[in-house]
């Protein structure tokens, strides 16, 4: 019964059964206080009439309950005044004080000062307990606050268990519907969602499990595409390297120096295949599943900069660049492809976004900072050190756990990457 409600039926059935039972609760109460009082009143009034016509019998004094009306509060008897201390002022409101403790002196006084045709009239009226009574009339207000607290505790207590049990109820569920998501992974996936008790938490588990599966999806045609595309393109590349190279054999084999254009045209081409094959790679290694796979060695930092600045120096030829190295002898244990990959393309980012100004590498251990400066400051910053080479780097970087930013300087941009040394098995 309880699965088939759903939790907002059961939260709206939980409150309303509180407002019932306390609504049902404080009015049998209000009718058992009204109905106990009227009768003490009558009761009261019948026992005090009775112990007056005895009095009246036996000849003796008895208790004095009549009214007291006076057209002036100082006519009033003194310890009435004493009891009220003050006359009451508000017409037609009724004033009462208890005076004394329980026993025989113990009095209830009543007041009220009443407008008539004739003036304004005070009337009041002593009530005391009857003798050998059980003083139902005169009930001390403690007794009542004792009452009235002890329901407000009960009631208290019952809705504070009541919410518990739903609170109790409703937890389990949710605890295990967080626990079953934070455990998702790409081998459970396909499992069937279990049961979570109630239908707004299986609809949303089914939300969570086909959201994770279309990303899932996602990535897996983004790999696969980024693989596809690395090896589609890998082929035509060695082709065009394989052929420079077999055309340069060809013009030193032969007699007549070949022109110097061109040999400009071919090492054109052989830069730009030289950026296509880091590019491919790049997106090769984008494409694996997993970063552990990559073969790691000790490297040469320092080295591998210097390897790398000394193949990319043509992006620099023409221009009017100064190129600052700060390079620090550092052996670190890396991947070996990942890291050429990274440094190489932040490199070469950096020299094909820099016509004019400087170019200044630092390196110390695996912290390597590139910066890029622009000699005309009215050149357009914002486009410095932007390509697809950053933007792979960026992914890579990623999912390698390496520390990288990339961050607009006064005329250029910072490159900041960290290269995070693995233990040798």
């Amino acid at each position: 019964m309880i699965r088939m409600l759903g939790l907002k039926w059961l939260a709206l059935l939980t409150f309303i059964a509180l407002g019932i039972g306390l609504v049902t609760g404080y009015t049998l109460l209000s009718a058992h206080s009204y109905m106990s009082g009227m009768d003490n009143i009558v009761a009261g009034q019948l026992g005090r009439a009775a112990m007056q016509t005895a009095a009246y019998e036996l000849g003796v004094q008895g208790p004095r309950e009549e009214y007291i009306v006076t057209r002036t509060w100082d006519r009033q008897p003194a310890m009435i005044r004493d009891a009220f201390g003050q006359e009451p002022d508000q017409p037609g409101v009724l004033y009462k004080v208890y005076a004394g403790e329980e026993g025989p002196q113990a009095r209830l006084y009543f007041a009220v000062r009443q407008k008539t045709p004739a003036g304004d009239r005070f009337v009041t009226q002593q009530l005391a307990p009857l003798p050998g009574g059980s003083g139902q009339v005169i009930s001390p207000a403690q007794n009542r606050m004792i009452n009235l607290t002890l329901i407000g505790l009960g009631t208290a207590l019952m809705i504070g268990l009541m919410i518990a049990l739903l609170w109790r109820r409703v937890s389990r569920p949710i605890t295990a519907l967080g626990d079953w998501a934070a455990g998702l992974s790409q081998r459970n996936l396909s499992e069937p969602v279990p049961d979570f008790v109630y239908p707004e938490l299986n609809r949303f588990a089914e939300l969570v499990r086909t959201s994770l599966t279309s990303a899932h999806q996602g990535l897996e045609r983004e790999q696969l595409f980024l693989s596809h595309t690395s090896h589609e393109l890998r082929t035509p590349i060695s082709v065009v390297r394989a052929n420079l190279e077999l055309l340069r054999r060809i013009q030193t084999s032969e007699g007549p120096k070949p022109d110097p254009r061109e040999i400009e045209i071919i090492n054109r081409i052989d830069r730009a295949s030289l950026t296509m094959k880091d590019v491919t790679e790049t997106l090769l290694w984008l494409g694996r599943d997993d970063t552990s796979s990559h073969p790691c060695k000790t490297l040469r930092i320092d080295g591998v900069i210097t390897e790398l600045v000394d193949g990319l120096r043509y992006l620099l030829q023409g221009h009017p660049v100064e190129l600052e190295l700060d390079l620090q002898l550092a052996e670190l244990y890396l991947p070996e492809a990942p890291t050429r990959i990274v440094l190489g393309n932040l490199i070469r980012n950096a020299f094909q976004h820099t016509r004019s100004g400087s170019v200044s590498i630092v390196q110390r251990g695996g912290h390597v900072d590139i910066v890029n400066s622009l000699r005309d400051g009215n050149e357009a910053a914002s486009e410095t050190g932007f390509g697809l080479g950053l933007k792979l780097t960026e992914r890579f970087t990623e999912k390698l756990g390496w520390r990288y930013s990339n961050q607009p300087v006064a005329a250029g941009r910072k490159v900041e990457v960290v290269l995070q040394a693995l233990t040798p098995r």
